[in-house]
């Protein structure tokens, strides 16, 4: 298995843990945005001391100065949206929704960097939305 699909399946398991946590950080009545705040500082501290330790500091360049908060500021209004969701409702319904993020990346990805489009890529990519919608049901 390529090296690439390893760390994706990390990515998944530790994701899809995370919003089990936070939903149990939230159902006591805390408040999103302090928790948001909380697991920033902790993203950043994480983040300083991985740049240090894998690239021996910061490589920047106008498009990583560019595009870095923008980014920054997406995953946050996302995420944020998602605590919000989980203070007051089922983890199971509403992260699948979330997680659905990755057909607007895909989408985009074709039009913007004419990533290819196949057969098996869209049915995929249909049977996971039809998969979040009927997790979100509440039937």
């Amino acid at each position: 298995m390529r090296s690439e699909v390893l760390f994706a399946l990390f990515g998944m398991v530790s994701v899809g843990v995370a919003d089990v946590l936070r939903r149990r950080g939230l159902i006591s009545g805390g408040s999103p945005v302090t928790y948001m705040a909380i697991e920033t500082a902790f993203i950043a501290t994480f983040s300083f001391i991985a740049m240090l330790i894998l690239e021996k500091g910061p490589h920047l360049n106008k498009d990583i100065l560019v595009f870095s908060p923008a980014t920054g500021f997406l995953v946050f209004a996302g995420i944020l949206a998602l605590l919000i969701a989980l203070s007051t409702g089922e983890a199971s319904r509403y992260a699948p929704i979330t997680r659905l993020g990755f057909v607007v990346t895909f989408l985009l990805a074709i039009f913007v960097f004419g990533e290819k489009l196949t057969l098996w890529k869209g049915v995929g990519v249909f049977l996971a939305a039809v998969a979040a919608v009927l997790l979100s049901l509440d039937i």
